[in-house]
């Protein structure tokens, strides 16, 4: 990521302001998957043409429609050949430049060798090859900008950041924690934005605790399962039934009767492995049981839940439940004569044992 975007597109303060004079250079290319942090540095140059010239005349916005692109980059570059009337610099946006073939980005490079006096072209886009044309030609005679998302094992510090990019701190345990309750595919990083200001809101000030975070940020379908293997390791009965019945309610496929049952026989191998370790380093017991960090810390604390006996019965009643799954449950646990009953009953019922 290139660091000079501050003195190109500086930061816009309150009232409007802004943190540098610096004129701007004859082209950008702002790209990237961060799709938010893209979406910020476009308003910034708006807000700095905005700002330069009194009124935003001087800026032309051209949106390649993927649906006409020959029609969207036919209006691109006619409002590049066109000289502008009013004073100062004039700014031409074109959005969405990926969306052309590579022929028609060869094009707009070309505007670059000769363009209008007093205008700046900058481009827009979220995947962008270094050795595309249009992209060596801004680096040649302007700033890349580029804005890409973190990898999945980096997320923790990138909330972090977006939190401090709002103006409060977020400590990394509590940034863990809310990727945990809402997400952490990075693809997402729009919705973690969203839960970061309601998070900001509803502290008011007051640091954020993985209690502020379970009380406002909603859930995501695909973690309300963590939520519940935390709440097996915790032996919190009540809760369980709870987040089991919402997972049968979110109708995601992945969470059907068989899904929850194998997530659950893992997470009970995992605990069994965990009580196996003669230790409580968190960083050894990643390494041995195969997981990340901040889930052996986790399975570390969870095995104190679970003694022998306890390992016992949660497999009993996990042999019974797949049994149930297969058609073959003992009256136990199914209505008489051993008729396979609802596959979520014979899970719930199986939940309600391990955790007797």
């Amino acid at each position: 990521m290139t660091q000079p975007a501050r003195a190109i597109i500086p930061p816009c303060y309150p009232h409007g302001t802004m943190a540098s004079t610096d004129p701007l250079k004859p082209s950008y290319l702002i790209v990237g998957t961060d799709r938010p942090k893209v979406s910020q540095a476009v308003q910034r140059l708006r807000m700095r043409v905005v700002k330069d010239n009194g009124s935003d005349l001087d800026l032309t916005v051209v949106a390649i429609d993927g649906s006409a692109t020959a029609a969207s980059l036919q209006e691109a570059l006619q409002a590049i050949s066109t000289p502008s009337l009013a004073l100062g610099i004039r700014v031409i946006l074109v959005q969405g430049v990926d969306r052309l073939k590579e022929t028609q980005r060869r094009q707009l490079a070309a505007c670059l060798e000769d363009p209008m006096p007093d205008t700046c072209i900058a481009f827009e886009a979220e995947r962008l090859g270094k050795t595309d044309a249009l992209y060596k030609a801004v680096a040649r005679v302007g700033e890349v900008l580029v804005f890409n998302l973190p990898k999945k094992w980096e997320m923790a510090r990138w909330v972090g950041d977006r939190a401090k990019a709002q103006d409060f701190h977020l400590s990394g345990p509590v940034a863990q924690h809310l990727l945990e309750r809402c997400g952490a595919d990075p693809s997402r990083s729009e919705r973690i934005e969203r839960e970061l200001e309601k998070l900001k809101q509803y502290c008011g000030g007051e640091e954020p605790t993985e209690a502020h975070v379970d009380a406002v940020c909603t859930p995501d379908d695909d973690t309300v399962i963590f939520d519940l293997m935390d709440a097996v390791g915790r032996r919190e009965r009540g809760r369980s039934i709870a987040l089991l019945e919402a997972l049968y309610a979110s109708g995601n496929p992945r969470n059907d009767a068989n899904g929850v049952f194998y997530s659950l026989k893992r997470h009970i191998e995992q605990l069994e492995a965990a009580r196996q370790l003669p230790h409580n380093d968190q960083s050894a017991a990643a390494k041995q049981l195969g997981v990340h960090p901040w889930a052996a810390r986790k399975l570390l604390a969870q095995r104190e839940h679970f003694d022998r006996q306890r390992i016992g019965r949660a497999y009993r009643a996990l042999a019974e439940a797949e049994a149930g799954l297969r058609g073959q449950a003992p009256v136990t646990l199914e209505s008489v004569g051993g008729v396979k009953d609802d596959e979520r009953l014979v899970v719930e019922l199986a939940l309600v044992r391990l955790l007797a």
